[in-house]
């Protein structure tokens, strides 16, 4: 049990954990709370509630939970991704690229479709957490070229993944897969 100058200095944190949150959902689209439920190889539920949280980070990283589909617009200069921003819907189709991560029905996979609506071949570098929690894993990641959707898939539970440093490719530049 902690003592109860700990556990306000921890309800403290929490508030302004909250406040910070409210103030960034304030400016940029957030995912709401919800619980994430995954299949596991054992045959039981992984259950954890995520609360209402951005789905750009501030650092630009972008979060997908399982269940989700999320829509990113970027910002591009030239050949350059400068920045990216969640959005409830494509409205810009030519500068946003889509993220869904699932597990088929009745399995215990999990898939992640990404759309990229750009006019360029889209790279990017990709880690997952899984349900046992703890650090983000590195994964390959394969480019997907305009118009096109692809699909990264993985034989067990994910319980999230994070996208960051997305880059274009040079016309010329081999579309293999990688980090």
């Amino acid at each position: 049990m902690l003592a109860p100058a700990a556990a306000r200095a921890q309800a403290t944190e929490a508030e302004q954990r909250a406040k910070e949150i409210e103030a960034v959902c304030a400016k940029a689209h957030c995912r709401p709370a919800r619980t994430v439920r995954l299949r596991q190889e054992d045959g039981t539920t992984f259950e954890k509630n995520v609360p209402r949280l951005p789905i750009v980070l501030p650092n630009g990283w972008i979060t997908v939970y399982p269940g989700e589909e999320i829509h990113v617009e970027l910002s591009i200069k030239g050949d350059v991704v400068r920045s990216a921003r969640a959005v409830p819907k494509v409205t810009r189709p030519g500068s946003t690229v889509s993220f869904r991560l699932a597990q088929p029905p009745g399995r215990t996979d999990t898939q992640l479709v990404v759309t990229n609506r750009l006019p360029q071949n889209l790279k990017y570098t990709l880690d997952m957490m899984l349900p046992t929690g703890g650090r983000l894993h590195p994964t390959t990641s394969c480019p997907v070229q305009p118009g096109l959707t692809a699909h990264e898939q993985w034989p067990h539970p994910v319980f999230q993944v994070v996208i960051r440093d997305l880059r274009f490719l040079p016309v010329d530049a081999p579309l293999t897969c990688g980090r």
